[in-house]
């Protein structure tokens, strides 16, 4: 079996990111602070086909910032009464029933349920879990629903992975009887005037000021794609990566700086959502592990003191990260279409400006 594309890429960038790559895509970065965006960095291309320049309109694919969209879908359908996180998985996945009642829906959102990532697993035909080689939600869910013991016992172990909020957005999608993209963009995005912003789960849907992620033409990326099956040359300037799996959950939030901001905003504020919505979206479980930070896709940290909430995401098309400091009503973010750039320290660097 090939070598699973997203891990090599994640070790790719992990690389690229000790070795200081030049910026060959782009990014943007912005500072809310008080009431409005109060600074800003914006640099480089973010389509390399057409060369448009990236803005606080440009539309990165978020990666794993997509997880907080997602807690905030489950959080709605539990506070309509339609889920709830002592609720067994099976439940709302008979496909999950093997695992029996002991696997339940707060194992998912706090990364503690024993289920194995599907991309951990062989694909059915044989092709890589790779952007490359289109593969949906359903595929995923289907993969890791196939193994039938868990890892660990719930609750006694925290192991990040995608699966979880995979199998969450399915919950809710099943819970409101639409698609998940139509539960996000009613529940989160429209309310808040978030119109830039969509759950990518159509390949074929046009994205205005999309950007696409672009790599640079270094061996260690060259090799991680020719494992999958891909040509690549040596020769050709940067590498242009597309997403072509519209799976989501996990990661798929496709938006804008700008648009993010106004998330970052309600976080802040708590205005348009209100304190339930907001109480339950930052609180903690603890489990018989030791990890007792995590939150509703976010986690609690602190910065220089400062308690804030934190997530982060990397994809091969992507990288971003994003803090928020309730106490101070601050907030920062950064998005970039380059695998392995470094947005935390671009986003620190903004949030610790003029401090």
């Amino acid at each position: 079996m090939r070598r699973l594309f997203l891990t090599i890429a994640l070790g790719c960038m992990t690389q690229g990111a000790q070795a200081q790559d030049p910026l060959v895509g782009g990014y943007v970065a912005a500072l809310y602070d008080g009431d409005s965006v109060t600074a800003m960095e914006i640099e480089g291309i973010a389509d390399p086909d057409s060369g448009a320049a990236v803005s606080m309109d440009t539309v990165f694919h978020v990666a794993s910032l997509s997880k907080q969209i997602t807690g905030a879908a489950l959080a709605f359908a539990i506070l309509d009464g339609k889920v709830s996180l002592d609720d067994p998985v099976a439940k709302h996945i008979p496909e999950a029933a093997h695992y029996g009642e002991a696997l339940e829906v707060g194992h998912l959102l706090y990364f503690t349920s024993g289920l194995s990532e599907a991309y951990d697993l062989p694909r059915e035909g044989g092709q890589p879990w790779s952007t490359h080689f289109h593969f949906s939600v359903d595929d995923a869910i289907e993969a890791s629903l196939s193994v039938e013991e868990l890892q660990f016992a719930p609750g006694t172990e925290w192991r990040y992975n995608n699966i979880n909020f995979q199998l969450i957005a399915e919950i809710v999608e099943r819970a409101y009887e639409k698609p998940f993209s139509a539960v996000v963009r009613e529940r989160v995005f429209e309310p808040l005037g978030m119109s830039a912003s969509l759950i990518h789960d159509d390949v074929t849907t046009v994205i205005p000021n999309r950007a696409n992620g672009i790599a640079p033409r270094t061996a260690g990326f060259i090799g991680a794609l020719k494992s999958t099956g891909l040509t690549v040359h040596k020769e050709g300037g940067p590498i242009l990566i597309r997403r072509n799996a519209p799976h989501y959950g996990g990661s798929g939030v496709m938006t804008s700086m700008r648009d993010w901001m106004l998330w970052q905003e309600e976080i802040l504020t708590r205005d348009a959502f209100g304190e339930a919505f907001w109480d339950l979206m930052v609180s903690t479980r603890t489990y018989e592990h030791p990890k007792d930070n995590d939150a509703f896709g976010l986690v609690h940290g602190d910065a220089n003191g400062e308690p804030i909430l934190w997530f982060a995401g990397s994809d091969i098309d992507a990288s971003s990260y994003h803090l928020v400091a309730p106490r101070l009503g601050r907030a920062a973010a950064c998005f970039s279409n380059q695998p392995g750039f470094d947005c935390r320290a671009r986003a620190n660097a903004l949030f610790d400006q003029d401090r």
